[in-house]
Order: structure tokens, then sequence, then C-alpha cells
């Protein structure tokens, strides 16, 4: 027998954390994920902290043909939602002057039901509902919610930091300072730790006479990305990409 609305009241909801975070990196650097060079998937972003999402079920058994406390009453099915995701909107490098406007990150998964979804390149969340232990309608169920996944270069997905949209200097002047390189140089002035911030939504599935009467906790969370910007490699990489068609050489202060 599913979860009834007549025994709403005997169901409740339980998130853990009880409010948003920063979520903290398994690996060396554990205030977040270091940038892969190239196709490299060594550097990992693996989340220490504990995501759960608990049903507690308590509509014990008061006798045969008193429904819904017949016994039979089980777990509606707790569940986490990826519902936003957003990355900073925009940032101005102080050696520079210059403005950057970012974007380039993927729409929110607004899952249903467990399974694993993208919040950033390669960084996954994954949903997974445990078993229910109602047991003559007392118990629980928890879903869980994980997040590893190896860190792509921002330059390669935020806009316009890929090299089509924002040419690197010809001179090679702004080596560290500009797009994500230039974000995590803190020594001339960046930011620092990149942050992607997305939403989680605990709640209920429906009952089977309509939909959980409760109400969703909504949580923001955060991934720390932290930018190899001594990264000459990706540096090259994109210089190349953004001057191999031009067909004449460019000024030094172009």
């Amino acid at each position: 027998m599913p979860a009834r609305l007549a025994a709403a009241g005997g169901h409740s909801m339980v998130a853990v954390p009880a409010a948003g975070l920063t979520l903290s990196n398994a690996g060396a650097k554990t205030a977040g994920g270091m940038e892969n060079i190239g196709t490299a998937t060594s550097s990992t972003f693996t989340m220490t902290d504990i995501i759960t999402c608990t049903e507690t079920v308590s509509v014990p058994y008061a006798g045969l043909g008193a429904p819904p406390y017949d016994g039979l009453e089980t777990a509606a099915g707790p569940m986490i939602s990826l519902t936003n995701i957003s990355i900073p909107s925009s940032w101005t490098v102080p050696a520079t002057s210059k403005s950057e406007s970012l974007s380039g990150i993927g729409s929110a998964a607004n899952n249903t039901s467990a399974g694993t979804f993208t919040i950033f390149p390669d960084v996954k969340i994954t949903i997974t509902q445990g078993a229910s232990a109602v047991v003559a309608g007392v118990g629980a169920q928890v879903t869980t919610a994980t997040i590893t996944g190896p860190v792509t270069e921002l330059d390669t997905w935020v806009v316009p930091w890929n090299p089509v949209d924002s040419t690197p200097n010809f001179d090679g002047s702004d080596f560290g300072l500009a797009r994500s390189s230039g974000y995590g140089n803190t020594a001339k002035g960046g930011p620092g730790i990149f942050y992607i911030t997305f939403t989680l939504k605990f709640f209920l599935s429906a009952f089977s006479d309509g939909p959980w009467p409760g109400s969703p906790t909504n949580l923001d969370f955060k991934i720390g990305v932290i930018n190899n910007y001594d990264n000459k490699e990706t540096y090259m990489d994109a210089y190349e990409e953004a001057y191999k068609s031009l067909t004449k050489v460019p000024e030094l202060s172009e």
C-alpha cells in the first residue's frame, strides 16, 4: 500500500545539512577542485559533506478496517532535486581594469527521480534513493546526494573566456590576468576561487492520492574551482586558437 493523504500527518521530512554551505573537497585542495590541464582527469572534486533527505513514517497499526492505520502505510519517497545552477556574472580585472561578463553554465535538471545529473562539466551529482525500512507503517527511507568528478579547465566552458570570444593579447601581457586565469590570480587582484552555486530542493514524492501537502526545503550549496592561473599550456593553446586564422600580424598593443 502506498502513502496516503489521510496519513500525511504521520510523514515527516528532514534535510541534512539544515542550511546551505560551501562543500569541502576530499583531495589535497580541500577548499575546491583544482582545474585539470588539457585532457588530464587526476584533479577531482570529491565531496566530503553528507547530504541526505530522510522521510520518517509513523502511522502504526491501529486495527483492521481503520485505514490508514491498518499497518499498510509506506514511505512516499524522499527526494533531492537539482533546481538551479549559477556562476559569477561578471568581474573586473584590477591589473587591467578590464571587465569580464561571464556565462556558460548549463541548466538545472529539476529532477523528480533518482539519477546522475551534471552540475558543471564533468562534475556530477548522483541522487540515490535507499530502500524503504518502513514496516507496519513505521520506519524511514533515506535519499543521499554525492558529488564528484574531474574539474575541467574553465576556459573551455565559461563564456567569454573561450579564446574565440576573448582574444589573448598578442604580446602575451595578459598571461595570468585575463579570463579564468586572471580570476584565480590573487597576486594580481583576482577574486581567487571560482564558485559554482547550485540549489537543492528536498521534498517528498507524491502520495497515492495527491501531491505531498508539506513544504519543500531549498538550500544553496557552493563548489569551489581553483584556477591553474599559471598554466602556460592552456594559455598557449588559447593563443594559437585565437590567432591561427589572422591574415596580418597585429600590433603589440592589439
